[in-house]
């Protein structure tokens, strides 16, 4: 019978979890809750399944003289489990960074990948590729790699945007949307070398003047269009 209860639990764990995540993105409208969601939920999913792993290992094993003995080598288990998980590509991490001294703007070559390191997270490396793609990879298995730093490790291009916006909005909302939408292209270099300057014209309306810093030229066209599209989007 316990047995039974426990299998119905897990099946409705999985059915409830698997429903709020596939439903809440639908009924999400806003971007930025989505997103969000998208990140908290991985974890609040693993933590309700370890905490029914305890539970269900509880009510069938409770009766057992092993019991003490069983629950701690399962607590050890999967502290164990986690810690690898995360700590693994933690300390790799350390040890990348010590001998290549990694920089964002860097251009590398590994077995997978080629292209411009774009972030340094402290479990993964963000690179993006000729093509414009966001590309990350683990550290861990970065170790067992052959990494190639080319000699020119700056290939920055610089691009000057003006933007013609309606002075509907405030200036302070259009500048700080326009620098969260640029920042979202991973082919932008930083926030550092990002400037943005919001003037009027003679007829009132604002005039946009942004100036960044490019990964590679490719990407120049992309950027001024992308940034026209949302303008057209969001303050029309």
């Amino acid at each position: 019978m316990i047995c039974v209860e426990v299998f119905a639990v897990a099946i409705a764990l999985y059915l409830i979890l698997r429903f709020v995540s596939t439903y809440f993105r639908v009924l999400t409208g806003k971007r930025k809750i989505r997103k969000i969601f998208l990140k908290v939920f991985p974890v609040v999913q693993m933590l309700l399944w370890f905490a029914f792993a305890f539970w269900a290992f509880d009510q069938l094993f409770i009766g057992m003289a092993a019991y003490p003995f069983l629950t701690g080598s399962l607590i050890i288990l999967m502290v164990g489990l986690f810690g690898w998980y995360f700590l693994r590509d933690f300390v790799s991490g350390i040890i990348l960074k010590a001998e290549n001294a990694f920089e964002t703007g860097q251009q590398i070559r590994t077995a997978e990948v080629s292209g411009t390191i774009k972030k340094l997270g402290y479990r993964s490396i963000g690179i993006v590729t000729s093509e414009g793609e966001f590309v990350k990879i683990p550290y861990s298995t970065l170790t067992s790699q052959k990494i190639v730093k080319p000699a020119e490790t700056s290939n920055w291009t610089e691009q000057l945007i003006r933007l013609k916006i309606s002075s509907a909005y405030p200036p302070e909302k259009i500048q700080n949307m326009l620098k969260i939408r640029l920042l979202e292209m991973p082919w932008i270099v930083s926030d550092d070398s990002l400037q943005l300057k919001i003037t009027r014209d003679e007829a009132g309306n604002y005039v946009a003047e942004i100036h960044v810093h490019l990964l590679n030229p490719e990407m120049a066209i992309k950027t001024e269009e992308n940034l026209r599209v949302f303008v057209r989007e969001v303050f029309a």
